[in-house]
């Protein structure tokens, strides 16, 4: 397992925890993008995995007790709506 260059989910959430503050920031506003997405998607990450690993940095902005970036330039979907649709998925 690898959290300097992280392939799986699991790899992901072990690296996603490390991250805190101004560096969580600047991370999860480059995952949110398109761009970061095509990345995944070419090193073999399913559809699945790549929402898992935007829900990891999601939570984490929680448990940081940070905001979720909104309405950034380039953004490929909202973190609050994702958790949200997260929740009412657990909750059913």
């Amino acid at each position: 397992m690898s959290i300097d260059a992280p392939k799986t989910v699991e790899e992901w959430a072990q690296y996603i925890s490390t991250l805190h503050g101004e560096t969580l920031w600047a991370k999860g506003v480059a995952a949110n993008t398109l761009q970061f997405v095509m990345a995944l998607q070419e090193e073999g990450s399913t559809p699945s995995d790549i929402t898992d690993v935007l829900i990891l940095f999601g939570l984490q902005f929680e448990k940081d007790d940070q905001a979720s970036p909104r309405d950034m330039p380039g953004q490929y979907l909202s973190y609050p709506d994702l958790l949200d649709s997260v929740e009412k998925n657990d909750a059913s």
